[in-house]
Formats: structure tokens, sequence, C-alpha cells
């Protein structure tokens, strides 16, 4: 039982340290989910009602110019591109992130950067990139979450191309002109820690369980035997003295 004990103890101490130690490898830049993608295009879509200006998103995977669209959507729809109606947007604005995640051999740190692209005379978008940094978009909060923290970025176009004036304030408590619905928050990201390890934690709690329950049953088996009786019909010589000798023959 104490073998079983300590095995199970060693695996906990094992499970642990991996979930503690164990890094995400990969290189692929997870985009925002479904979800949030959508209420991002449906809130997007309520501010166009309102201001008369088209918003998108476009995260893509690599820094460099060329790199492949992970999500892209704007105030058409979640997966449609705001510049692919020009008659329903003749106006837009685009946040652009990208994002690059090296493997955990190489040399290279990770990056981001994020840009702003407008084709309206209103507002520039270096000025409306500079207000989103002013905010904490920076380069660090696209690297930890970069799904979220592009479709929050979007969220925040409206707000900023009003500050500029070039576009009139939206409602705080404004709903889609669609639906009438009020304008509510994206969806929480969760805690990476726990979704990530939650397997190798589980696997500990359940090995620490079983270390405790054999440890338990150890305890109580042993209670259970008893010490062994002294052997009666025998005098036993205290301690210091010298037994008795029997008298010699004549």
């Amino acid at each position: 039982m104490n073998t079983v004990a300590r095995l199970a103890g060693t695996f906990a101490v094992l499970a642990v340290a991996l979930a503690g130690c164990s890094t995400d490898n990969s290189t692929t830049v997870p985009p925002p989910t479904t979800d949030q993608a959508t209420e991002t295009a449906r809130v997007l879509a309520a501010a166009t009602a309102v201001q008369g200006m088209c918003y998108g998103w476009d995260l893509r995977a690599n820094s460099s110019s060329e790199g492949a669209s992970v999500s892209r959507g704007s105030s058409l729809g979640a997966q449609v591109p705001v510049d692919s109606d020009p008659t329903r947007c003749p106006e837009y604005i685009e946040v652009i992130a990208r994002v690059t995640y090296t493997s955990a051999s190489s040399e290279a740190e990770d990056s981001a950067s994020m840009t702003v692209e407008t084709n309206s005379s209103r507002v520039t978008g270096a000025d409306l990139a500079r207000r989103l940094a002013s905010m904490g978009f920076t380069t660090s909060t696209f690297i930890d979450e970069p799904g979220f923290t592009t479709m929050h970025a979007a969220l925040s176009l409206p707000l900023v191309t009003a500050e500029a004036g070039a576009a009139t304030p939206v409602p705080a408590t404004g709903g889609s002109a669609a639906s009438g619905e009020p304008l509510t928050a994206l969806p929480p990201a969760g805690n990476d820690f726990l979704r990530d390890r939650w397997g190798f934690l589980a696997f500990a709690g359940g090995s620490v369980l079983v270390g405790l329950a054999a440890v338990a049953i150890g305890v109580w088996q042993r209670g259970r035997v008893r010490k062994p009786e002294e052997p009666t019909g025998r005098s036993t010589p205290r301690p210091g003295t010298r037994p008795p000798t029997r008298p010699a023959k004549n």
C-alpha cells in the first residue's frame, strides 16, 4: 500500500510540473471564436447604421504585408471583407493586425503589429492607429490574445472615428438597426492556463486523491493488527537481574 501511495504522489508531482512547465510551441495564430466574430459584426453593423461608415477587421498570421488572413469580417458580416461591396460600403475603415509566432527552438521573438486602412478622406489610418494604441492596443496584447484583441480593436473603431471628428458618436445604449438588440460585450476569452492544461491538472488531482486513499487504507489496516502477546507460564526476569540457576547435582 505504501508503494501505491508513493507512485500516486510521484505521478501527481510530475503532472503538476508538466502543467506548469508546458508551453504552446505552435506557430498557429488562433482566430476569434465564432461567437466573438458574429457579435463584433453585429455591433459594427449597428454603428454603421448610425455613422454611415463601414468598419472591419483583418487578422493575419504573418507580420509581413503578405500574411494570410486568419479572420476577416466587417459590418457586412462575420466573414465578409469590408471592401467587398462598394455600394453598401462606399467608405470604410479596417483595422489590420499582423501576428507572428515563432517556435520554441527559434531565437526570434514573437511579433505583432497593428495598422488601420481607410478609403475615407475624412480621417487618416495613421491617426486612428495612434488613437487605438493610446487605448491599450499594443504589441503585447495582440501577441497574448490575437483574436480577442482584434475584435475589441474593431469595436473601438467607431469610437476613435468619432473622436477624430469623422463621424457622429454612437450611443452607448444603441442597438442593432436590424434586430433592435442592445449592444453587448464580447464573450470572455477565458483563462489560458486552465484551458491549455486542464488535462494535466485533472490527472494531478486524481493522483493526489489516489495517494491519500492509499495512505488512509494503510493506516486503517495497521490499526487492526494486534501486538504479539507475551508467552504465559514462564516468568520473565526483571531487567538488571540474573535468572535463577539450578542447584548443582551431588
